[in-house]
């Protein structure tokens, strides 16, 4: 079980950053709208919806940032605020995707589980 966890893992890692430089294209946010719902779908039957977000949004994430804050601080230091905009949701729903994962495992941490018996 502990190895079919770590190869879902790699697998959300490797998913992420093609899917970042998906999302940034804007062609290509309907794929990573559905690679994402595929990817929480099965990470929720499997009971690791917290691993599949974590595993996917570290690599997307760093692939946002690393192309969104340089064209971020270009288009604000032109007023150009749709494009500021379109840079600055990514931003957010980079760190969403992160922020939850983080959060649901938080939580079922503070739950207590029953012992099977």
């Amino acid at each position: 079980m502990v190895v079919r966890r770590v190869l879902w893992v790699l697998l959300c890692l490797i998913a992420g950053g093609p899917c970042a430089f998906l999302a940034l294209e804007g062609i290509g946010l309907p794929i990573v709208a559905l690679a994402l719902l595929c990817l929480i779908f099965i990470g929720k039957r499997n009971n690791s919806l917290a691993e599949t977000l974590i595993g996917f949004g570290l690599t997307y994430s760093i692939e946002i940032v690393r192309f969104a804050i340089p064209d971020l601080a270009l288009a604000a230091q032109q007023n150009d605020v749709a494009t500021a905009a379109y840079f600055a949701g990514h931003l957010a729903i980079a760190g969403a995707i992160v922020l939850s994962g983080c959060w649901i495992l938080v939580a079922s941490k503070r739950t207590p589980v029953p012992s099977p018996k």
